[in-house]
């Protein structure tokens, strides 16, 4: 058919990685996929060490925004419920809604508030005990 769509090689997911001065700034990182079927992709099998669902209230007023920490672990969160902002250290601030996820760069300075009319709900894979800057997905 003339107007099927054509799936996408990679999926492009946002995170933050470290500027040429050792501040976090945000980036995109792909993954590889491969055609499942004819509306269908999948990513290879990733390696990872465990996984997590946290349950939050709204953060307190104000959110403390200066507030900022690693990782120390590279992993990715998805919003399960509720909206999750992540701010970084030059103050750019990204809100994440439910389906949506972020990678994240476990040397990278950050914030997240749930700032949300419904408590948030997260899923955090994380995918290496420590710190890999050539990160890159199979």
């Amino acid at each position: 058919m003339a107007n099927e769509p054509t799936l996408s090689a990679v999926y492009r997911i946002p995170g933050y990685r470290l500027d040429a001065n050792g501040r976090s700034t945000w980036t995109y990182y792909e993954i590889p996929l491969i055609g499942t079927g004819p509306r269908s992709a999948m990513s290879n099998k990733q390696e990872a060490m465990t996984w997590g669902l946290a349950f939050n209230q709204n953060s307190p007023r104000p959110y403390y925004t200066n507030e900022m920490h690693k990782t120390n672990q590279m992993g990715m969160v998805w919003c399960m419920s509720g909206n999750l902002e992540t701010t970084i250290q030059n103050g750019e601030m990204r809100r994440r809604c439910v389906g949506e996820g972020n990678f994240v760069h476990g040397d990278c300075l950050h914030h997240s508030t749930m700032n949300s009319t419904v408590p948030t709900t997260t899923l955090s894979l994380n995918l290496t005990q420590k710190v890999t800057p050539t990160y890159a997905f199979k």
